[in-house]
């Protein structure tokens, strides 16, 4: 039988355990043809969950301790996740439904959301086997082609795959190449293959993503403080939807200071260019300075 992905591992083991058995990690390595480290890792995870999942009275198989039941607050995150995926739409959508609809069987549900994430429904295959690669910890090789040199495809060997994360609406794999930390757009992603080799995740880059205000973080720099002065118009879009750790003060006149950690002072101009003319940089006042040089050379090129 083919190798199953570790979704689909997953979506077997609550299945089965839901529908009474007890299973056994040599059972089903012998079954899946896989190794029992892995059948292993796949229960670990999955404890991680709200599932109930046990040892059993012999202390090897596994068992779930009470039917799973998902409770209100479930009901009310799963009903979200079912509106995100349609926004997101495509294939992604018909996958998200098969999983959805197994812990809930009628979704009928009072979200409605418009978030612009790109449809990656083409790239579901790659995202699972990445997902897989990350959960493992196995390294990658994998072409890529780059937006400034589309003709030019550079295949990338031994490379440690961190995260998938979406910065402005777009999905990208943030993984460590060399002594390099790179994010690399995902539909750019072909020919991807895993290895069997592992690597340890170095996890202050894992603490600083944490932390990425959005695309242009950079994780091998030190992250350092910097001053806005928002007016009152632009200051309550940051008290609805903080920026991850920032500090926001009022002042007397009515406007607001508010301050961030970034990585990359284009970090900090993304920022500026959106909430023009609501905002401007305190300190450090060089930033002001040069910002204030790059608006004018794009209003001299008009």
């Amino acid at each position: 039988m083919p190798l199953l992905k570790q979704h689909q591992r997953h979506n077997i083991i609550l299945e089965r355990l839901n529908n009474g058995e007890t299973l056994s990690i040599t059972k089903l390595a012998n079954e899946w043809q896989t190794t029992t480290k892995t059948v292993y890792r796949d229960f670990e995870k999955l404890k991680e969950g709200n599932y109930g999942i046990i040892r059993a009275s012999d202390g090897k198989k596994y068992t779930l301790s009470t039917p799973y039941n998902t409770s209100k607050d479930a009901n009310s995150t799963i009903s979200m996740l079912d509106s995100l995926s349609k926004d997101i739409g495509g294939e992604f959508y018909t996958k998200a439904q098969v999983s959805l609809r197994r812990l809930q069987k009628y979704i009928q549900s009072p979200f409605y959301t418009r978030i612009d994430v790109e449809d990656i429904s083409e790239k579901m295959e790659l995202i699972e086997s990445l997902e897989e690669a990350i959960s493992n910890q196995n390294t990658v090789t994998f072409k890529y082609k780059r937006w400034h040199a589309p003709d030019k495809i550079k295949t990338y060997k031994d490379v440690h795959p961190y995260k998938i994360v979406i910065f402005d609406g777009f999905w990208y794999l943030l993984c460590k190449y060399k002594e390099h930390f790179i994010k690399f757009y995902l539909k750019e992603i072909t020919d991807l293959n895993l290895s069997d080799k592992q690597f340890a995740k170095d996890h202050s880059l894992l603490e600083r993503m944490e932390k990425a205000v959005n695309i242009w973080f950079n994780p091998k720099e030190k992250p350092f403080e910097v001053i806005l002065l928002l007016q009152q118009s632009a200051a309550i879009y940051f008290k609805r939807k903080p920026i991850k750790g920032q500090y926001l003060k009022k002042n007397s006149d009515g406007t607001y200071e508010l301050t961030i950690s970034i990585t990359d002072k284009r970090e900090l101009f993304e920022i500026l260019k959106k909430w023009l003319p609501q905002i401007k940089v305190i300190e450090p006042y060089h930033l002001q300075e040069e910002f204030e040089i790059i608006l004018k050379s794009y209003i001299n090129c008009q």
